[in-house]
């Protein structure tokens, strides 16, 4: 639903609204179903054949031109982002306002993930929290399971974690993936799964739900130092983001050797 509030209570929307691709000029889906309350209009957008990409939202009127939507609305809202997010569906549809002041609809399609909202750096293990996103309402509490890969060494490590409705909670212990340390690789990346108990599926770890990208290059977290699988090598690992945005483990050889 795309729902748009007017400036003025006798502005004329036109004839109906249409989405315009930006990337193809020429594709153009029109929008039939379109109500309109006083100054509030709301145009359903579901079952429109819309591909990846970002669309115009244009005003089509009575003599068939069609002009851009302006707004003033950056269309950004943690609250309701995160609450999008937490529903099941295929297809992630955002509204933004281009430098221009031109509304626009941003289509992507969206698996499963767990959202990482918290991660707190102890001496010995890392915890994570957050809420499985687009996927289906959970009831009760449930036990999973943490799943860390050796990203092109082959190492696995698990550990316990907690579901409650659509949140979820796990600490991943550290020690397992100093003593796991591979020095032939200066980088051993650590990518992490969440498993869920009915079906085994997994659900990459990330952070999408804030609309923050490139989090490798902004956000950083404490490193913990720890003893390696040779007694003579010192490990720190640290949490960190991929370029997708994405939340993993790093682990590399300390210089000096080990404390």
């Amino acid at each position: 639903m795309l729902e748009l509030r007017l400036a003025a209570d006798g502005e004329d929307p036109g004839s109906g609204l249409a989405l315009v691709r930006c990337e193809s000029e020429g594709d153009a889906v029109a929008v039939t179903d379109v109500e309109r309350e006083g100054r509030l209009v709301r145009a359903r957008l579901a079952g429109l054949a819309l591909e990846d990409g970002t669309w115009d939202v244009v005003s089509v009127d009575r003599s068939g031109a069609a002009n851009p939507v302006l707004t003033r609305d950056s269309g950004l809202s943690l609250s309701h982002r995160a609450d999008y997010v937490r529903r099941p569906r295929t297809r992630d549809l955002r509204a933004i306002r281009d430098p221009r002041g031109r509304l626009r609809l941003v289509s992507a399609r969206v698996t499963p993930y767990a959202e990482v909202e918290w991660v707190e750096v102890a001496p010995e293990a890392v915890t994570v929290s957050g809420f499985l996103a687009y996927s289906p309402e959970r009831d009760g509490v449930a036990a999973g399971e943490v799943v860390a890969r050796q990203r092109g060494l082959g190492g696995v490590e698990t550990a316990p974690a907690r579901l409650d409705g659509g949140r979820f909670e796990c600490a991943i212990p550290l020690p397992p993936l100093a003593g796991a340390f591979q020095p032939r690789r200066e980088h051993n990346e650590w990518d992490l799964w969440l498993r869920l108990p009915d079906d085994g599926a997994e659900l990459r770890l990330a952070s999408h739900a804030d609309d923050v990208v490139g989090k490798k290059g902004k956000v950083v977290y404490a490193g913990v130092d720890l003893a390696g699988g040779d007694a003579d090598t010192a490990v720190r690992v640290r949490p960190y983001y991929t370029v997708r945005d994405e939340f993993s483990l790093l682990a590399t050889a300390r210089s000096g050797g080990a404390a």
